[in-house]
């Protein structure tokens, strides 16, 4: 019994050993604990200000985040209108850069064409003025022998001329001759008694003209007419030619004055009640 006592005593005594032991790492591990919590709470709360401090921040920072973010936006939305209208401008640009491309080749092929046709009429320039410098020595030649050949013709009219005055001079000593040999002018010899020559009419080839002007003799009331036909024309004094209007007869006129080229005559209207115009023909026989 004593000795259990004493055991018992011995572990009350080594327990007591032990507990003293366990309160005094109990009280400094609770002041350690103490610090550590104190700590603790001061980092939380120095956590807390930071965290605080990091909320203010970021909230800061998103706003300017927001900011920018918008910023961002309202530049994509003018650079995505820019790009379609950048692209609408590109496209309108293709379009005419298609046109100008096919206008160029259009124009290419005109110039081209021009060029045929400059070339073309170049050639037919040429030929045009070889031609032309032809016809220009042509006609050159042709003015040299037209003078040549109106000198010639000046040549033969005067010797025509020439020729025309002796043939009518030959021909007004026949036709007085056969005048004088048919009785046409006749005298009474010792009488002295002479008959007036009766106007003649030519048997010729006939030979036609017109009246130029119409006139009254002052003297004797007789009308007097101008004709275009004169003794070129084998018209002579005392001739009977015979005036007409159209197809109607209007009068017989008989010759007093010839020149070469005119005459006058006096009209003789048989008795009739006629008048005699400026264009009526004149004719040397009836048809």
């Amino acid at each position: 019994m004593a000795t259990l006592t004493k055991v018992l005593v011995i572990i009350a005594a080594v327990l007591s050993l032990f507990l003293s032991a366990l309160v005094i790492s109990y009280s400094f591990n609770t002041d350690r604990i103490l610090a550590d919590r104190d700590a603790e709470v001061a980092r939380s709360l120095a956590a807390q200000g930071q965290l605080a401090d990091n909320a203010t921040q970021a909230s800061t920072a998103k706003a300017s985040w927001e900011k920018e973010r918008a910023a961002l936006e309202s530049q994509l939305t003018d650079r995505e209108a820019r790009s379609r209208e950048l692209e609408r401008v590109n496209a309108e640009l293709t379009r005419s850069k298609a046109k100008a491309e096919q206008d160029l080749q259009a124009i290419t092929l005109k110039i081209a064409e021009l060029g045929e046709t400059v070339k073309t009429q170049a050639t037919l320039l040429t030929g045009y003025r070889d031609e032309v410098g032809s016809l220009r020595k042509n006609e050159l030649r042709f003015r040299e022998q037209a003078v040549q050949s109106d000198d010639r013709i000046s040549d033969l009219e005067s010797q025509n001329e020439v020729l025309g005055q002796s043939v009518r001079a030959l021909r007004e000593q026949l036709e007085e001759a056969r005048l004088a040999r048919e009785g046409g002018s006749a005298s009474m010899g010792m009488m002295g008694v002479s008959f007036a020559k009766e106007p003649f009419v030519d048997t010729g080839i006939p030979v036609t003209g017109s009246i130029e002007n119409v006139t009254t003799d002052p003297s004797t009331g007789a009308t007097l007419v101008k004709i275009n036909l004169g003794s070129n024309d084998r018209i002579r004094e005392n001739q009977k030619l015979f005036i007409s209007r159209g197809k109607d007869f209007v009068a017989n006129l008989v010759i007093v004055k010839t020149d070469m080229r005119f005459a006058i005559g006096r009209v003789d209207a048989l008795s009739r009640n006629v008048t005699v115009q400026s264009g009526d023909s004149v004719t040397t026989r009836l048809q």
